[in-house]
Order: structure tokens, then sequence, then C-alpha cells
């Protein structure tokens, strides 16, 4: 509309300066002709439509920027509250992580009881849903690496309910056979998740391998959920394969009948045994982009079984890194690795309490 009133002013402006000369002279002087006086009307109607269009303009220019100033404050405002909280959930799984790796028993104080052994461990987050467990009691210790569902926080929770149903089994009821073990930690975590209710929606659980080694008979017992270990004995590796479910979840409800598979056997000097989560085996990398796979890591345990346990940590700890390259790990990353010879060498009188893996 705006363009159409200039357009019929101009129009106007012509015909009318086309009919008529823009001025004349006479007697009594110049006079400006009416065509000339209707052309500068019109010329200023048009500067003035001009100065009120450019004036409406920038009015609604400003209001925009007005509201794009508010809206860049209220962002920014909104940027600096989930920074802040952002921090604070950071700090609480920062302190979550110490409450977490105090339940751990340094790698240092096991070696007092198993010399020849390693721990690496490697969370994905900063908490884990991997954890491993050890307790000594007289001759006999049990050790264990555990996968809890997911990983970071829910992981995370779900591992102190196993550290604490562990610590009543085995240090307080005083249960060493691996496969009741087990057993119990099942029903342990299917009654502390409500997971007996058939409308539970919990499907919690923990793939787990879990061994006891005897150092005065030399005698070695283990089970496992979903979590196989491998056993090297000279230069032969043999896979111990665990039962294909887990402890805890859906795939096993009390009222069914739990029974998990316990090897059993006598270990000599040059026996050693590897214990481990998904996480590594699992882990994508290489020049192809593909699982690290188990058969890789059967490979890599028997190329290093000479090495003393903390050399074969070094290498396994390597590999992984060189694995990965710039790639993101997908899982935590537990494996552990224990030379059966020499249990006990270290040992100091035997106590009638059991060694609390609870406590550093």
């Amino acid at each position: 509309m705006k363009k159409t009133v200039i357009y019929n002013a101009l129009t106007i402006c012509l015909l009318t300066t086309s009919n008529g000369s823009f001025a004349q002279s006479g007697e009594s002087g110049v006079h400006v002709s009416g065509g000339v006086i209707a052309a500068l009307i019109v010329a200023g109607v048009v500067v003035l439509v001009l100065l009120v269009v450019l004036y409406m303009a920038f009015k609604k220019i400003k209001r925009i920027n007005s509201r794009l100033e508010a809206q860049k404050d209220e962002i920014e405002c909104q940027k600096n509250l989930i920074l802040i909280k952002n921090e604070q959930i950071t700090d609480s799984i920062n302190y979550a992580r110490k409450i977490q790796d105090s339940i751990l028993v340094p790698e240092a104080k096991i070696k007092r009881w198993l010399p020849d052994m390693f721990v690496y461990y490697k969370p994905k987050d900063i908490v884990s849903g991997d954890f491993y467990w050890f307790s000594r009691y007289e001759s006999k210790y049990v050790i264990t690496a555990i996968d809890c569902t997911g990983h970071g926080v829910p992981g995370a929770f779900l591992s102190m309910i196993g550290n604490t149903l562990l610590h009543e089994i085995v240090n307080i009821k005083h249960v060493f056979k691996p496969d009741q073990i087990l057993a119990m930690l099942h029903t342990g975590i299917t009654l502390a998740l409500n997971q007996d209710s058939e409308d539970s929606g919990s499907e919690d659980g923990m793939d787990m391998s879990l061994c006891t080694v005897d150092a005065r008979l030399n005698r070695f017992q283990f089970a496992g959920a979903k979590n196989s270990i491998y056993v090297v004995q000279g230069d032969k590796l043999k896979v111990l394969k665990a039962n294909y479910y887990s402890v805890g979840g859906k795939s096993l409800r009390p009222g069914m009948k739990v029974e998990f598979t316990c090897y059993d056997f006598m270990y000599d000097e040059n026996t050693s045994i590897y214990m481990f989560s998904d996480g590594y085996l699992d882990q994508y990398g290489g020049e192809s982009n593909e699982k690290f796979n188990s058969q890789r890591f059967k490979e890599l345990i028997l190329a290093n079984r000479a090495l003393p346990m903390s050399e074969q940590k070094a290498v396994i700890t390597k590999t992984m890194e060189q694995w990965i390259g710039d790639r993101q790990q997908i899982d935590d990353f537990l494996v552990m690795g224990v030379k059966l010879a020499g249990l006990g060498k270290h040992e100091e009188q035997p106590s009638k309490q059991p060694q609390k893996a609870i406590t550093k």
C-alpha cells in the first residue's frame, strides 16, 4: 500500500509538470506554475511517508532487539543455572565415587595375601557399575569380579547393595562355597529390590565370577553368573563357563530352582586365573573399529602368561589404550589376574574373625 501511495504521487507529479511549464515570465516577474507547486507538495508528502515508514521500521526493529536482548539475558541466566546444577551434580557424583572407592579393597592390601596379582579397573564414568570384592578367613580367600546392570550412577547404587550382601554372606555367615554364595546373593538382591513381586519393574542384576581358594589345601572353586573365567596352567588356557543367567534380575525368581555350577579342583604352582567383566572384550577399536573380543584376549593372556602379574597389568592397560585410540570407552573395564603360587606365604597367624572387605 505504501508503495502504491508513492507511485500515485509520482504519477500525479509527472502528469502535472508535463501539462504546464515550471515558470512563466511576465511583466510582473517570474511566477511559479501550479504544476511545480503540486510537485513540491507531492514530493513533501512522499518524503513524509518515507520518514513515517522508516520511523515505524526503526521502532519495530527496536522492539525486536529489545525482545532479543531479554531472551539473551534469559538464556544466559538459564545457562548459568544449568552450569551451577551440573557443578553440584558433578560434585555429588565425585563424592559418591569416594564412597564407592572406599568399599574396594586396595590392591596393595590384597597382595598381602595374594602376592602375585593385579587389578585393572577403569570406570567409564565417574562412578562405576563394575566392582571387585575380596575377603580372607583363615586359609580361605574369596575374590570376585562383578558387573552390575548398566554403568555410572545406576550401576554404582547396585554395587553398594552387592557389597553389603557379600559382606553378610561371607564375613558374617561364613559361607565360602561359590555356588552357595551366588544363590544367597541372588535371593538377597531380589528381596532388596522387591523383584519377588509380579508387578515389580526392576530387572537389575549382576553378572559375576566368584572364586574361593583354600591355600592350605591347594583347592580352587569357582562359580559364575554369565561371566566365565580363564584358567592358565603351563601353556594351556581353559575356560570355566558360567551359568547363563544373572544374579538378581528377572532371569530367576524366588520359588524357582536356583542352581549355579561349581567347579572344584586342586591347583599347582603353575596355575593362574583371570576374571573380568565384558567391558574390555566388547570395546570397539582397531583399524576396523571392531570389538576386542575373547579370542584376542585369550591370545594376549597366553602371550604374556610368564610375566609377573604387575607386568601383565601394564601390557593389558597399554594394549587397550592402543586399541581404543581416540575413540570413546563404551563400558567399565575390570580385569583381575591371580597367580595361585605362593598363597599364604605372607599370612599372619589366622584370625578367628574374617578380614572385612569394606574397610581399607
